[in-house]
């Protein structure tokens, strides 16, 4: 079975060592704090069902957002100051669950002048070729402004 990938990546540089910066990023806590929302996408107001520390790869959560959907996500990858990632399923919103089963995202951070760079990959896995177009664009144009909100929100 051919997968359908949409993926798009954004970078920022974030002021700070990089143990700081990657605390930030990955703490448990977070969300709220930086995905506050952008144009139709809403705003993270908390998480629940944590099934272990944040830190460890396999725990997962349950996110709720600020229009009532939840989104699961499950930590796939834990490296102190150089690389975290995790994978995101069971999409609450009507309209994405149309589009997509699930995604994936990647934060890598490395020095740079000022700071650290910080680069997120995301990437959406589309039900099919025809749903892989809309949520493309989609992507392109919303999704990327959320991504940057969240970067501009950790600086």
């Amino acid at each position: 079975m051919r997968t359908h990938e949409v993926s798009i990546t954004r970078q920022a540089v974030i002021p700070g060592t990089p143990e700081a910066v990657f605390k930030f990023i990955s703490a448990e806590d977070v969300l709220p704090k930086v995905l506050t929302g952008y144009g139709p996408l809403p705003a993270v107001v908390k998480t629940s069902e944590n099934t272990g520390p944040w830190t460890i790869s396999g725990s997962a959560r349950l996110i709720h957002l600020a229009d009532g959907s939840t989104v699961r996500e499950q930590v796939t990858h834990f490296e102190p100051s150089k690389r975290f990632a995790y994978r995101v399923w069971e999409f609450g919103n009507p309209l994405v669950r149309t589009l997509a089963t699930g995604a994936r995202g990647e934060w890598t951070f490395s020095p740079a002048p000022g700071g650290m760079l910080v680069t997120w990959t995301y990437t959406f896995t589309a039900k099919n070729s025809v749903t892989a177009l809309p949520l493309s664009g989609i992507t392109q144009i919303v999704w990327r402004g959320y991504m940057d909100v969240c970067l501009e929100n950790s600086t």
